[in-house]
């Protein structure tokens, strides 16, 4: 029986918990270098935040600090920033959390808080707060709310550990550059749950960006991600869906919104189906009307990476693993996901890209791949250094650079043009001597053309920028 199949035939599938653990591969992999759409420069994210460096490399300095993700608009001038800024104040934080959320803390805390008044440790009580999440912000309102009151009650460790109690506010931010520095503008959404992805819609109308879930509104943690929509300088994010994948996209024509969303409640643990859908979420005028009705295209078995590119030709590009129940175990670890194709206007089949053959050149996950400007090849990486390149009107593929798993790089492989990428190389022994760094951002305009752009970088920055992972 095929898992990989489309959505009307899903229902009733029972799928054994083993399958898990060759599907939800671990490991993710950023997006450290991104090139503008002009190619004339890219952002860099690095230590401490955001810098820009030119076409040949040339770093600029720390330019926005706490930024970790980012994307371009259409005029190379522009970008949406994500930046995580710390927070010690209540009213700070109970504003990113939102109304409900807040006064679900304040009555969980204010219920800890009574207690202790009748003579409960403050040690055991704080266990009672629940969840890692809450028990800081129980703690911050506590701090700010009784002061002295509650310092009173707890020894010096404890309320050493209160007072330096801290949460990250995670903002998306507009930005321009001006003269060689990033002034940053209109706040489009803040909140306390980490931005994952960032997708700007063609005609920089409007941005898609994914978030993880803090807290939910009766104050609980929950591991989630949520797919929500702004208008560009525009203020006030408005939500689209919840349990959702991290890498949804546009269609061509900037209205509509295609994602992976789990067909169930949201759980670490549990093995789920998963809907690749498309909604509809601004109107003809460009206005943020997210349509309630939902066409669902597809479906296989649920996991937070998955990714889906929309094509100028109407296709939907997305990976998943495709399995086949009952399974032995001596075949764990030997399948590897597939790149497919749904095309809206053919709902009965699904097209795999790559040939059998293939597979081998390619990593076991495909959750990182961006389609070139030109939409004729794709480009693939992974936590162990794989770096590869899908041509899809031949189905070849070209292993640019094979993955080592003792010796994994981060940074994704990015488009600058078409034929043109950046990537983390692999630094090789020479003469038998170690190389002084483990791998170098290159340009690759051919396989005998590649230029380091990372040379002059200094070592801290670079090892960051890549993430040497050697063991």
């Amino acid at each position: 029986m095929k898992i990989m199949l489309q959505r009307k035939r899903l229902t009733g599938i029972a799928l054994a918990p083993l399958a898990l653990g060759l599907l939800l591969l671990a490991g993710c992999l950023e997006k450290t270098l991104l090139w503008s759409p002009d190619g004339s420069r890219a952002a860099v994210i690095g230590q401490g935040g955001l810098y820009l460096c030119d076409a040949e490399g040339k770093l600029s300095a720390l330019l926005v600090p706490g930024v970790y993700r980012a994307a371009w608009l259409g005029d190379s001038q522009q970008l949406i920033l994500a930046r995580e800024q710390k927070a010690t104040s209540w009213s700070e934080i109970a504003r990113a959390l939102g109304a409900d959320a807040a006064r679900a803390v304040i009555t969980h805390a204010e219920s800890i808080w009574e207690k202790s008044q009748t003579g409960g440790l403050w040690s055991v009580l704080a266990m009672e707060i629940g969840g890692k999440e809450r028990t800081k912000l129980a703690k911050i309102y506590l701090r700010e709310r009784y002061g002295e009151a509650l310092r009173a009650k707890v020894n010096a460790g404890e309320w050493a550990d209160i007072k330096s109690t801290e949460v990250g506010i995670h903002e998306l931010v507009m930005a321009r550059i001006e003269n060689g520095k990033i002034t940053t503008g209109t706040l489009l959404h803040e909140g306390l749950g980490k931005v994952r992805e960032i997708r700007v819609a063609p005609g920089d109308r409007a941005v898609a960006f994914v978030a993880e879930t803090f807290l939910t509104s009766e104050g609980k943690g929950e591991d989630d991600l949520q797919l929500r929509l702004a208008r560009v300088n525009g203020t006030g994010a408005t939500p689209v869906a919840a349990h959702v994948a991290a890498f949804p996209d546009w269609t061509p024509d900037g209205r509509s919104l295609v994602y992976v969303q789990a067909m169930s409640g949201s759980s670490k643990d549990d093995l789920r189906l998963g809907a690749l859908v498309q909604r509809e979420v601004l109107d003809a005028g460009g206005t943020v009307t997210v349509k309630e009705e939902k066409k669902e295209l597809a479906g296989w078995i649920f996991s937070d990476n998955s990714r889906v590119r929309c094509l100028r030709d109407g296709r939907i590009l997305f990976n998943a693993a495709e399995i086949s129940l009952p399974i032995a175990a001596e075949d764990y670890g030997e399948q590897h996901e597939q790149l497919f194709a749904a095309d809206p206007a053919r709902l009965a089949t699904l097209v795999r890209l790559i040939p059998r053959k293939q597979e081998d050149k390619l990593p076991p996950t495909l959750a990182f791949f961006e389609v070139s400007p030109d939409e004729k090849q794709v480009l693939f990486g992974w936590v162990d250094g794989t770096v590869s390149l899908l041509t899809m009107a031949s189905g070849e593929v070209d292993q640019v650079q094979k993955g080592i798993k003792e010796e994994g790089l981060q940074g994704q492989p990015v488009w600058r043009t078409d034929g043109e990428f950046s990537y983390p190389r692999r630094a090789k022994a020479k003469d038998g001597q170690k190389p002084a760094r483990a791998a170098e951002i290159v340009l690759r305009r051919s396989d005998k053309d590649v230029a380091v752009l990372s040379a002059g970088w200094p070592d801290d920055f670079l090892k960051q920028v890549v993430g040497d992972k050697k063991k």
